[in-house]
């Protein structure tokens, strides 16, 4: 048996072992959907666009610049589809061995694989508000009136400028926040996918569970806490995790 396929059957260990699973996702599970994360040095987003204009001060001082840097990369999230690891975690929770997925990603695409309790600490990337009225609108409806050449684009009811439901820099996270601090309490078993963990305060909720299990291409600063730490493509790992499970079931 290869070390890989050891680890994998740790894993399925705990998950079965465990009462209260707790996922908590980021970056690294949607790039192998297509979407570049923030901070890789050849094609992370801030590679291409400026980071300040995606802090709130930002935004407010220039929205019409907000949105002509975002928007390529808007349409790209809007059109990506659910990779492996989004249907492998929606199976775990489908099992009753997954209670939540905490992400820290706004694309959508764990409820577009089947997970239903999802918590989106960073808000989500599926709606717009007004930043006066609080009228809300797919963000479908924003983007069509940028590319139509309305910049910013704004608020049918009120005028003011239209703002995507996502958190930026300088911003309070969102209400599902709290939620995932209750959950990562409740945890008998956190497990981390597709993260560096080098944003805070999301890198905090790990700490509230002794069992933790680390899936990501690089190394994290929790895996020497960790019981498993496998560093490898998150989407070849889930497939392999799933299958296992199968093998114990009798699926396979």
């Amino acid at each position: 048996m290869d070390q890989l396929q050891e680890k994998i059957k740790k894993i399925a260990d705990l998950l079965e072992e465990s009462n209260h699973v707790v996922v908590l996702t980021g970056a690294g599970v949607s790039t192998e959907s297509g979407i570049p994360d923030f901070r890789s040095p050849v094609n992370g987003l801030w590679t291409v666009v400026d980071p300040e204009l995606f802090t709130i001060q930002g935004f407010k001082a220039n929205p019409a610049a907000f949105y002509r840097a975002g928007t390529p990369f808007f349409r790209q999230i809007e059109k990506a589809k659910p990779n492996p690891t989004h249907t492998g975690l929606a199976e775990l929770e489908k099992r009753g061995l997954v209670k939540a997925v905490i992400t820290q990603n706004v694309d959508g695409l764990h409820q577009k694989g089947g997970s239903r309790r999802v918590l989106e600490i960073h808000g989500t990337l599926s709606t717009a508000s007004c930043s006066h009225c609080g009228r809300q609108v797919p963000i479908e409806e924003v983007l069509d009136d940028v590319e139509e050449g309305v910049l910013p684009p704004l608020c049918t009811e009120c005028g003011e400028v239209m703002k995507p439901d996502v958190v930026l820099f300088g911003e309070q996270l969102t209400p599902d926040y709290g939620e995932a601090l209750e959950e990562a309490q409740k945890a008998d078993l956190i497990m981390i996918v597709g993260s560096s963990m080098e944003v805070s305060p999301a890198n905090q909720i790990p700490s509230f569970c002794d069992n933790l299990v680390v899936i990501n291409r690089t190394h994290t600063f929790y895996d020497q806490k960790a019981k498993v730490a496998v560093s490898e493509n998150t989407s070849y790992v889930m497939d392999r995790l799933v299958e296992e499970l199968d093998s114990r079931e009798g699926r396979a």
